[in-house]
């Protein structure tokens, strides 16, 4: 049975590096009395940078973050090799040790945590705050350091692939900065496998179009695309679009080709695994709404902006009536009638525009009805004031005339 204890020396790498140099003859009584100099004043500078030199407590932490960022730096500069760091405590003053562990770092901080596609500025506050955290709250590890670094560094990777796919699919930066790389990326990949004739980053019509081919049963992917794309690539781009592709294959496509949801639903509904699309000025709203409810653009012949024209097909689909969207003189009064009887169905409405109403548009739509259309309908449609009666509806014919598309001649 092995008894033996393993020691676990959790000392700082500094204090490890001096005690190391002064046993083996590294460091000299004239080198320590140069460290033990240098020392107060980069305590002052530390202290005075985070705080004030004046207060004890800022002092006092100045001392611990002065230790952690040398170690920080003799460490990784060293590889934790302790000869090589107290041979440069020895040939290199304090203070460049402590400033190379803050330049480590600002370093960390500038690189990119995550691979949204912002123009990335330095942040002087937000540096700072990095820096006075992780040199005394949460002060990092060489192994924890170089992990973090590496993933920046993965991350850095992934926004300049991205960057560059746009670049080959006719995409300027500024219109990929609200999405990150890998939407950039998984965009690229769809547009290559379905093997578009026209290799430009999808608009949102564009992009539904793509999903419709993805679907058909005829469809045949053609990889002869993704090899012509790649002849003149850099290598390592090369071996990046291969592998999202596989990634793309064995992710996105089960997703894409299921009929589970619309193409509008994949590109409105879905924050993982979400997709970039162009967003184009001159591109036909209605157009686009054709493409993923043509239901709902015959029901608002196209006019599916004009607040009227919903007012007056949730009225009629509240009251149990075919969604139309204008009403004539008899079918306004039916509406009225209907709802003085029993009321609205608002769940019908909800359903409505939940089974045909474009996907991005839904919650709004329900909102509208909701908080606004309903409640100042069942206002001015009721006749339930003694006071002033409305028995032959013309407050209300009134305002359905104010709000809603009327198809009749005269004052009511």
């Amino acid at each position: 049975m092995n008894n033996s204890v393993t020691l676990v020396d959790d000392r700082p790498f500094f204090e490890k590096a001096v005690r190391f140099g002064l046993e083996h003859g590294i460091l000299t009584r004239e080198t320590m009395a140069r460290i033990e100099a240098d020392a107060p004043k980069g305590i002052v500078q530390i202290a005075d940078h985070f705080g004030t030199a004046y207060l004890r407590t800022d002092l006092e932490s100045a001392v611990t973050r002065m230790a952690n960022l040398i170690s920080l730096y003799l460490e990784d500069f060293s590889n934790g090799d302790l000869r090589a760091a107290a041979m440069s405590l020895r040939d290199n003053t304090l203070l460049s040790h402590s400033r190379g562990g803050s330049e480590m770092l600002k370093r960390l901080h500038a690189m990119p945590g995550e691979t949204s596609l912002h123009a990335r500025k330095v942040d002087a506050q937000g540096q700072k705050i990095f820096v006075n955290e992780r040199s005394f709250a949460f002060p990092l590890s060489v192994a924890s350091y170089r992990a973090q670094v590496e993933q920046c560094q993965a991350n850095q990777m992934r926004i300049d692939f991205a960057r560059w796919l746009a670049r080959q699919l006719n995409t300027r930066p500024e219109e990929c900065e609200d999405y990150s790389a890998e939407e950039v990326i998984r965009s690229a990949m769809l547009l290559l496998y379905v093997g578009a004739k026209t290799l430009e980053m999808p608009s949102k019509r564009e992009f539904v179009n793509l999903i419709e081919a993805l679907r058909k049963k005829t469809f045949k992917h053609k990889p002869a695309t993704v090899d012509a794309f790649l002849r003149e690539a850099p290598h390592a781009f090369q071996e990046m679009t291969r592998q999202a592709m596989q990634d793309f294959i064995d992710d996105a496509l089960p997703r894409l080709k299921s009929p589970e949801k619309s193409p509008d639903e994949i590109l409105h509904a879905e924050a993982q695994g979400a997709f970039f699309v162009r967003d184009l000025p001159e591109e036909d709203v209605v157009a686009y709404d054709r493409l993923v409810a043509k239901e709902w653009v015959r029901i608002t012949k196209g006019d599916a902006d004009d607040p009227a024209v919903l007012a007056t097909i949730f009225l009629n689909v509240a009251t149990g009536h075919p969604p139309k969207a204008a009403a004539l003189l008899k079918e306004a009064k039916s509406i009225i009638a209907a709802f003085r009887t029993q009321g609205f169905d608002n769940k019908a409405v909800l359903a409505f525009i939940e089974e045909h109403a474009p996907f991005e548009q839904r919650e709004d739509l329900k909102l509208m009805w909701s908080q606004d259309l309903q409640p100042d309908a069942e206002i001015h449609l009721a006749d339930n004031d003694p006071q002033m009666p409305d028995s032959h509806m013309d407050r209300a014919l009134q305002y359905f005339r104010q709000n809603c598309v009327a198809n009749w001649k005269g004052n009511r």
